[in-house]
């Protein structure tokens, strides 16, 4: 076996990993970033299962990470199931849920009748009735789409002012849970730099939109919305590019 004039074994062992590998490892930074993701919207009132947030935790395969969730469960839980608390607002949840899967299909329907105006029946992929080319079923289809999603954003908007309402008038209630949730986000975002300087990773390639700023985490990007201003901006960011904190020393709770 011959080597090309230059080329040193060392250099080929270090820029040789295998591509399952790779994308094994990517798909570890990627969980780690939807993670820290997730437990900020968490803080933000932007719910999901608790038990959703587990399996992710386990899927990462670390007793390190494993014990961080422990730290929080309970904390996730009282704000995830916050809303059972807030009179009537299991009805909007619910309301909610209905919208989220009507829109798209009229959206589908938009689309479909729209399709049918421009182009000639028999050129289409799919098939469609006569129906669908009446200006009136696509006005009626564009009607329908734009109410639910003006509704979908109303209703979502009455849910969040509610429960901050609610936070405001019992503060003692999620302060805290809050307060550790942001210590763990900030320890997952120490481990994703040491996994990104690792597997010598770009941490421009691993980005995260989130609604709060942390400790280890940069900034590049603010926006507040481009056709309505947000009261409270969000945030873009990747792993800084200063040195991480050690959290060796914190104990876990």
């Amino acid at each position: 076996m011959t080597w090309k004039s230059g080329t040193s074994l060392g250099r080929l062992k270090s820029d040789f990993v295998p591509k399952p590998r790779q994308d094994k490892q990517k798909e570890k930074l990627n969980a780690l970033c939807q993670l820290i993701s997730d437990l900020d919207s968490i803080r933000a009132f932007r719910r999901t299962k608790p038990e959703v947030i587990k399996e992710k935790f386990e899927k990462m395969k670390s007793n390190e990470l494993m014990q961080l969730w422990k730290t929080i469960r309970h904390d996730v839980e009282k704000i995830c199931y916050l809303p059972m608390e807030i009179q009537g607002l299991t009805t909007l949840m619910r309301l909610v849920a209905f919208l989220k899967m009507f829109v798209p299909l009229t959206s589908i329907l938009v689309v479909l009748t729209i399709a049918s105006q421009l182009r000639a029946p028999g050129k289409l992929l799919i098939p469609l009735p006569e129906l669908f080319r009446s200006p009136i079923i696509f006005g009626i289809a564009l009607t329908l789409s734009f109410s639910l999603m003006m509704a979908l954003v109303l209703v979502d908007y009455t849910i969040r002012r509610r429960v901050v309402k609610y936070e405001e008038k019992h503060p003692e209630k999620l302060s805290r849970a809050r307060e550790r949730i942001k210590d763990v986000i900030e320890k997952l975002a120490t481990k994703l730099a040491q996994e990104l300087k690792r597997n010598n990773e770009d941490p421009n390639n691993f980005k995260a939109t989130l609604f709060y700023k942390y400790e280890g985490l940069k900034v590049v990007k603010e926006k507040r919305g481009r056709f309505s201003r947000r009261k409270y901006p969000m945030y873009t960011v990747i792993c800084s590019t200063t040195p991480v904190r050690n959290t060796s020393h914190l104990r876990v709770r």
